[in-house]
């Protein structure tokens, strides 16, 4: 007579999200266990980490950025991390899929900031600078943080020069195409990395401060004690 088996029971994957389940550490204690209990997301939500890759345009169809150069990038939805326009446009996006949409200046870098316009006398400046300069150009000026600022040279007149310190693509509708990459749920270590990056490279009023030095690496620096603020 052949030996009667009881069935083995399925095995359920770890990696399934259970509601109510918690897990047990090696004391025996009930606890959360999110390397068990999270799977991996399949649509970009608020909190989640995700990579992108992107190109952005102007209305008159100039490239002013693209992930070609600089490669995906990542950050946390709903951080703040990039700008607001962005950040809505990727929410409900799958890994793969791609989309083309316009964000309105207000969603992106805002309106042009008039207090953002320093003038400084010419006599401020390095000699070899102001042969250099010219209407039109730019001035990479850093900021006390270290932060390198991009000034554009908006007019000289009457021995003075007026800098514009708004960023480049304020005052501008912005048009991007971008492809989801990955999405995951970001570890506390990422969060953290995260939280200490500057993905906005946009700058408020007075950042660039008293005796504002340049990078004396660059040819169109600025020189020191620009006193931009």
């Amino acid at each position: 007579m052949e030996k009667t088996r009881s069935p083995k029971k399925k095995k359920e994957s770890v990696l399934k999200k259970s509601a109510g389940v918690k897990a047990k550490n090696k004391n025996n204690d009930v606890s959360n266990d999110e390397s068990v209990m999270t799977t991996k997301p399949s649509i970009v939500s608020t909190g989640h980490l995700v990579s992108v890759d992107y190109t952005g345009s102007l209305d008159n169809g100039e490239e002013f950025d693209s992930s070609r150069n600089n490669g995906p990038i990542s950050f946390v939805v709903g951080s703040g991390h990039v700008i607001k326009g962005f950040d809505d446009a990727v929410r409900g996006m799958k890994v793969d899929e791609t989309k083309k949409f316009k964000i309105n200046k207000n969603d992106a870098y805002g309106d042009v900031n008039p207090q953002l316009m320093h003038k400084i006398p010419m006599d401020k400046l390095p000699e070899d600078i102001r042969r250099q300069v010219k209407e039109g150009g730019f001035l990479v000026m850093q900021s006390p943080t270290g932060q390198q600022i991009p000034a554009k040279v908006n007019s000289i007149k009457n021995n003075e020069i007026t800098l514009d310190l708004n960023h480049p693509l304020a005052g501008k509708d912005l048009t991007f195409e971008i492809t989801i990459r990955d999405i995951s749920v970001p570890s506390k270590n990422e969060l953290h990395s995260h939280d200490h990056e500057d993905h906005d490279h946009s700058h408020e009023e007075g950042e660039c401060g008293d005796d504002c030095d340049c990078d004396d690496d660059s040819d169109d620096c600025c020189g020191g004690n620009c006193n931009c603020k």
